[in-house]
């Protein structure tokens, strides 16, 4: 997963980078090929809290021209703006948990509006029981528990949000893998990394370029390599300001 909030450029080099880790990111330890997220990509930007672009598909970013197609016109946004103003990019490649799902309908990050907003969500790990719902994946259930639990957009209640969705999560289907997720209305972008397992490999590091906050999953662009602590909601606002709460 990558998020990023700028209050310049966002460079096509960065989509590059990224998108190599569809062949050379890290996967969970024992699974039967050890690298690569090669199942879904998705691209989703914010310009000035309106959501601008939105394209996924199924295989290996890597290999995509839709996906550079995609970072181009998000790169090409920055000679379309206005000084001051701010953009919100969320980005990911997906390993998916079983052949039937590598559809586009399954690439995050996935978009729904509530209340007249538009979130965009994206998120790593799984739920430890079936969810019962054939048509969505378990990431896709979570989304829904996180705006069902939404009092509002800032960043309080996408706090208390997340904590709900996470109480149910164990109550209601076992646990967890992993929560770790970024979450955006165009006006902030959300980040919360929680595991029960792999903590070597469910990981987000947050780090600051000039006028530009970048988290991801693993470092890029020669990010520091601490990653963030677990339980805590990072709210990266507009202005690059950052709010935290303890959620777990």
């Amino acid at each position: 997963m990558m998020g990023v909030v700028s209050r310049g450029p966002v460079y096509y080099d960065l989509f590059e980078e990224f998108a190599d880790l569809a062949k050379t990111g890290m996967c969970p330890i024992g699974v039967p090929d050890e690298r690569g997220h090669k199942d879904g990509w998705g691209l989703a930007c914010f310009l000035n809290g309106s959501l601008k672009i939105h394209v996924r598909d199924a295989g290996c970013a890597a290999d995509a021209l839709k996906y550079y197609g995609a970072a181009w016109k998000i790169a090409k946004l920055n000679l379309e703006r206005a000084p001051g103003n701010t953009m919100i990019v969320l980005g990911h490649l997906r390993r998916a948990g079983g052949e039937g799902t590598v559809q586009e309908k399954f690439a995050h990050p996935f978009v729904e509006e509530r209340t007249g907003r538009t979130w965009a969500f994206q998120h790593n790990g799984s739920l430890v029981g079936n969810t019962g719902i054939p048509d969505k994946i378990d990431s896709q259930v979570i989304f829904g528990l996180i705006l069902d639990g939404l009092p509002g957009s800032a960043h309080r209640d996408v706090a208390e949000a997340v904590r709900s969705a996470r109480e149910v999560a164990i109550a209601k289907y076992g646990g967890f893998t992993s929560l770790n997720l970024m979450l955006s209305d165009g006006e902030a972008l959300h980040i919360y990394r929680d595991f029960r397992t792999n903590a070597g490999y469910y990981t987000i590091y947050i780090d600051t370029f000039g006028e530009m906050i970048v988290a991801a999953s693993e470092p890029i662009l020669a990010m520091k390599a601490d990653p963030i602590p677990k339980g805590i909601l990072h709210t990266i606002h507009r202005d690059l300001s950052i709010e935290r709460t303890t959620i777990a």
